[in-house]
């Protein structure tokens, strides 16, 4: 099948799952645009901060949503059983499970203060439930960092040129972020800056 075409189908599933599913998510989680977020309730220029603006929201909650099963699940699904099953993972599993579980995640963590997950499940369920989940999020995390080191240092073995470009990524990261937050950059033109040191 040609890719072109798997792409626009793909993008035209997203669009209206986000369209249509999204409004029914939104009726059964009774959100209200005017209710304000524990970024702006709580601000306090450090751990409650509001984005500078909806494509910083965006480019935050796009890399965060990139963990080791989006990105090495559909890479195996293609190793094993080809590219049919990669993109219903991609697709269908992004709509139907990824999606929905990030957005209800945030919607539990905005109406409980901006709290971890492991302290909602704190105060909903017990104290006994947040040191469990607690100890169950510390070692998915050491699960998902040795995933990522793993396929990292194979990337980086296979291609030495993309060392030193790497080592810049953080320095470069603070660097938008401070002419973001600290200067009056446009958006676009911080972005385009840090793309160009990037480059």
């Amino acid at each position: 099948m040609n890719s072109v075409l798997i792409l626009g189908l793909s993008l035209i599933l997203f669009t209206l799952a986000y369209r249509l599913y999204g409004r029914f998510l939104s009726k059964v989680f009774g959100l209200d645009p005017s209710r304000k977020t524990p970024a702006h309730e709580l601000n306090d220029g450090m751990d409650y901060v509001p984005a500078k603006n909806w494509w910083v929201l965006f480019g935050h909650h796009f890399s965060s949503i990139c963990g080791a099963g989006p990105i090495v699940g559909p890479v195996l699904a293609v190793a094993y059983w080809g590219w049919g099953i990669s993109v219903l993972w991609i697709v269908v599993g992004a709509i139907l499970m990824g999606a929905v579980a990030d957005f209800s995640s945030l919607v539990v963590s905005m109406r409980s203060r901006g709290q971890s997950i492991a302290q909602v499940a704190g105060f909903e369920i017990s104290n006994r439930a947040k040191i469990f989940f607690s100890i169950f999020l510390w070692i998915a995390l050491i699960l998902v960092i040795a995933v990522f080191a793993i396929f990292g240092a194979k990337t980086l073995i296979q291609e030495p040129d993309a060392v030193i470009p790497s080592m810049g990524l953080i320095p470069t990261a603070l660097l938008t972020g401070f002419l973001l937050y600290r200067t009056r950059i446009p958006t676009v033109l911080a972005t385009l800056i840090g793309l160009g040191i990037l480059g």
